[in-house]
């Protein structure tokens, strides 16, 4: 009886191994071998490739001055105050001429006693030949000498007084009221206000591709986020043997009065514009040896897609973003999320883009 048990048993788990192998292969037949990887794709489109820089410069004024006494004399009054909008010609403060006005009253005298006898020396050679003609010459340069030096005297009583030579803001007084002023010393700051720019410092080798009239992006960290757009108005024909840079200007709008000189400004330069380029984020371009190649969307023998691997050759790139020479067409797919799960030839799970990491099935 038991014997017989054990045959049953047996034909039963032959018959259960017989069928479950005839549906797994049943199942096989419609679903190709392997595993599949979850991936996004973005169909090539021509667009426009910039690349730029940024340099950080410096507000300036086209008229910042250290204003110099051209005379020696004590400052008796400061007309203006530190701070103040002044316009051209006024005062901005006097120097002492008492010492001056001495020296022109002296000047005068001499100047009017060596021109009459100048004058009578001259007269009785010609109408009476009395004399000699060096007598007469002498006489004459010596008024001359007189009336240049009362000419001289008179240019320095003017430079008493120190006006504005444009429309300004005084900045500082290096001298007060009753300091001694001499020839050459430094007494004021001026700064012109209607005419504010950046300079900045550019790296010698972009010196072929930065130009007068380009337009820049131009911003501050101490004021509000806002952009403004600027146009470069001067370019130096010079480098700069410290740091290797040239020098170049952006002229800021007039109507803003909140520039300060020696403000920090950023700019924003464009050194590279193609139109109509193919354009790639580097992570999805890998190496191999010497090539570099990208995965793309292909059919594969069945109703299901692969990845084909693209050897590409790469142009210019900013930040993360490359000019892809050859290697992929217009309306090609390439994979992006999950390309670095592929192999050439690797069963495709197209799916979009939620934000989530992809991973293989």
């Amino acid at each position: 009886m038991k014997k017989l048990n054990l045959v049953i048993f047996t034909l039963l788990a032959v018959s259960i191994a017989a069928c479950s192998g005839s549906e797994t292969q049943d199942n096989n037949e419609d679903e190709p071998v392997g595993k599949s990887v979850n991936v996004e794709t973005q169909v090539m489109q021509p667009e426009t490739f910039k690349s730029q820089l940024r340099v950080v410069g410096n507000v300036e004024t086209k008229n910042d001055i250290m204003i110099s006494s051209e005379v020696s004399g004590r400052v008796v009054e400061q007309v203006v105050e530190e701070g103040e909008q002044v316009r051209k010609g006024q005062v901005l403060f006097r120097i002492n001429d008492a010492k001056l006005q001495q020296e022109k009253a002296r000047l005068q005298a001499a100047t009017e006693q060596a021109r009459e006898n100048f004058e009578r020396l001259q007269r009785i050679y010609e109408e009476d030949g009395i004399g000699s003609e060096m007598d007469v010459l002498n006489a004459k340069f010596n008024y001359q000498q007189n009336n240049s030096a009362l000419k001289s005297i008179k240019v320095d009583i003017e430079n008493t007084t120190i006006e504005a030579p444009f429309d300004g803001r005084v900045e500082s007084f290096l001298l007060e009221e009753g300091e001694m002023a001499s020839p050459g010393m430094q007494v004021v700051r001026l700064i012109g206000t209607d005419t504010y720019i950046v300079s900045a410092g550019v790296p010698a080798r972009y010196a072929d591709v930065v130009r007068s009239g380009q337009e820049v992006e131009l911003w501050f960290d101490s004021q509000a986020p806002d952009t403004l757009d600027g146009v470069i108005s001067y370019v130096g024909n010079s480098i700069d043997p410290q740091n290797r840079t040239f020098r170049i200007e952006v002229l800021l709008p007039s109507q803003n009065t909140n520039y300060k000189v020696d403000m920090i400004a950023n700019l924003r330069l464009t050194t590279l514009t193609e139109q109509n380029v193919l354009v790639v984020t580097e992570e999805y371009i890998y190496k191999e040896e010497e090539e570099f190649m990208v995965f793309v969307k292909a059919e594969g023998g069945s109703d299901y897609p692969i990845a084909e691997r693209r050897t590409v050759t790469l142009g210019p790139s900013y930040q993360s973003e490359v000019i892809i020479r050859s290697g992929l067409e217009v309306g090609d797919e390439l994979i992006t999320t999950g390309s670095a799960f592929l192999n050439d030839g690797a069963r495709l799970n197209i799916v979009e883009s939620n934000g989530n990491n992809l991973a293989s099935q």
